[in-house]
């Protein structure tokens, strides 16, 4: 196995294998490489979205891309700064030869804590809150009986289509 570097400290990289992804980590604490499409995995994984392709090398309406000054650990090329422009406190560097991305510890923790929110805004929670709103709406006597019923059935439909897209095993 070839010997990577880590781009801030110079340190040997630590090849590290887990059930779903493999990466190599800095000794220093310094940060992970992804090999290409080990990050998507684990994103994946975490957030139980299907199929995800992170498209930031070619999405430059979504995404942030400038050089840096960090080599990479696998080509030995200048890293580029890559941020998603809605969330532009969360920085990666990518290889754009070998698409291997750096991820800096404190990075990781913003990316994982980006996740959990975005998955807790599609929870079977939030949408038994809304549907329970809705049913509140039906007590509301400026509110037209038949605007709030519709308005409380629509929430029902919704919170009934993520409770079975929470559950793959169910079917229809």
């Amino acid at each position: 196995m070839r010997t990577r570097h880590c781009p801030e400290c110079q340190a040997e990289l630590k090849h590290k294998s887990y059930k779903v992804f493999h990466c190599w980590i800095c000794p220093e604490g310094h940060g992970t490489l992804y090999p290409k499409g080990e990050l998507e995995q684990i994103v994946k994984a975490l957030s139980g979205l299907g199929d995800l392709e992170m498209a930031i090398w070619n999405d430059h309406d979504h995404y942030s891309v400038i050089s840096s000054n960090l080599v990479s650990p696998d080509s030995g090329e200048l890293l580029l700064e890559i941020r998603d422009k809605a969330h532009m406190n969360i920085v990666v560097y990518g290889d754009p030869e070998t698409q291997s991305l750096w991820v800096h510890v404190g990075e990781e923790e913003k990316l994982l804590e980006h996740i959990k929110r975005e998955s807790n805004i599609d929870s079977v929670g939030s949408y038994v809150k809304l549907a329970a709103e809705e049913a509140a709406g039906l007590f509301d006597d400026e509110q037209p009986i038949t605007e709030a019923t519709g308005q409380f059935l629509t929430a029902l439909k919704l919170l009934g289509e993520r409770i079975v897209r929470s559950m793959p095993h169910i079917t229809i």
